[in-house]
């Protein structure tokens, strides 16, 4: 069977419940949430570890920060996470389950590894931040996160080189089901995607902090002044190894589908555009809310790339989402709208309420914050109702 007919026969015979570009946008969209989440995570873990190494008192104060950081990045890194792994089951399914099967070992304990990386973290923030002991877990808590993030990695490059399948799966003609190899990887990528990412994205974190805080009537302004002044810091050496390393995974994976010279230009144009953004403010206590616009623009065009890349090689094989089986299913796609509706209101609100309350804002929360309160709690129990009522519909007349 040919490689082309296979990744044919392998799509959902129902087909997508949507148009299937519509799926790749929000593929696309879904996916910066998610990375900026899990690279914050890491970048905050690492910035515990050498903080509390370090051991001077500004240095103590921010790895306490970053300690507290790095479980509640994790948990969003997993939350966001969700989103563009559906879409990707839905229109890249024969690539996801067959990467996924060929690396069977490390995909069944992915969630062990992760679920074990959140752990280690948490038991540091909640035993150990105040006085530094326990630091062991948050290194054993990064180093699980790394591996995760290295499994995905994996898994992503496997999925994209269905032409190795076959004798990945058995080589000489034997077959390994063992699952344990990582058959396909690029160190160029999961260095620009990982740690420099985490880099990138603990300097913006930093600047955001910094705006946040300096809205407070208390605020330690030498301190705040002094952390922006780190991010900036780190935001510029980043930036620059950023590009480098982008321009290096061009020169690398980019060669395989003639793809070196846009990818040099994109990736090594955000690299320098962010370290550009970084040297121009010289002044950055107030930039995190321009500096986090920058930095999601920049992972759009990463994002953007990936898909390009992912494209590229399963062309080859006329493999093509927009050419994807579809059939409108209204009632999925209403329960979908009406799902993401409740969830972003809800989301919402509790954002407005706990940055309402972080500037210490006063006792009570503004009117029109606790409209929009009662409005989206009052849709979730309406959705809550409705769940429970087709249920028992279900159970009872069908």
């Amino acid at each position: 069977m040919e490689v082309e007919d296979a990744l044919r026969m392998m799509r959902d015979p129902l087909g997508a419940p949507f148009y299937p570009r519509v799926f790749q946008v929000l593929l696309l969209l879904t996916w910066v949430v998610h990375i900026y989440f899990v690279t914050v995570a890491v970048g905050s873990s690492v910035t515990t570890i050498y903080g509390f190494r370090r051991g001077d008192e500004r240095w103590l104060r921010l790895a306490r920060s970053c300690a507290r950081l790095t479980p509640s990045g994790v948990g969003l890194g997993i939350v966001t996470g969700i989103a563009p792994l559906l879409f990707v089951q839905v229109i890249y399914d024969p690539i996801w389950y067959a990467s996924n099967a060929l690396t069977g070992f490390w995909s069944v304990i992915f969630i062990i590894v992760v679920a074990s990386g959140y752990t280690c973290a948490y038991v540091f923030y909640l035993k150990g931040s105040a006085d530094g002991r326990l630091l062991w877990s948050s290194v054993l808590g990064l180093a699980l996160l790394v591996l995760a993030g290295w499994i995905m990695h994996v898994l992503a490059s496997v999925s994209i080189r269905p032409e190795h399948w076959r004798e990945w799966y058995a080589p000489n003609g034997v077959a390994d089901t063992r699952g344990i190899e990582f058959h396909s990887f690029n160190v160029a990528r999961v260095a620009f995607l990982l740690p420099l990412q985490a880099a990138i994205g603990t300097a913006v974190t930093g600047l955001i902090y910094t705006w946040y805080r300096m809205k407070r009537d208390d605020a330690d302004r030498e301190y705040l002044t002094w952390v922006a002044g780190l991010s900036r810091r780190l935001g510029i050496i980043a930036s620059v190894l950023y590009g480098g390393v982008g321009i290096a995974w061009a020169v690398t994976e980019g060669a395989d589908y003639d793809l070196t010279a846009p990818m040099a230009i994109a990736l090594g144009g955000v690299g320098l555009a962010m370290a550009a953004f970084f040297a121009a403010h010289r002044d950055p206590v107030g930039i995190g809310r321009r500096a986090l616009g920058a930095w999601f623009a920049s992972l759009a065009v990463v994002a953007v790339i990936r898909e390009v890349i992912r494209a590229t090689a399963l062309s080859r094989f006329n493999y093509d989402v927009g050419s994807y089986p579809y059939r409108v299913d209204w009632g999925s796609v209403a329960m979908f709208t009406v799902t993401t509706i409740v969830g972003v209101s809800i989301i919402t609100y509790m954002v407005m309420v706990l940055f309402q309350s972080g500037i210490g804002a006063g006792e009570r929360i503004p009117r029109g914050i606790d409209r929009l309160g009662r409005i989206s709690t009052a849709m979730l129990g309406a959705w809550f109702a409705f769940f429970l009522l087709v249920g028992v519909y279900a159970v009872v007349a069908l």
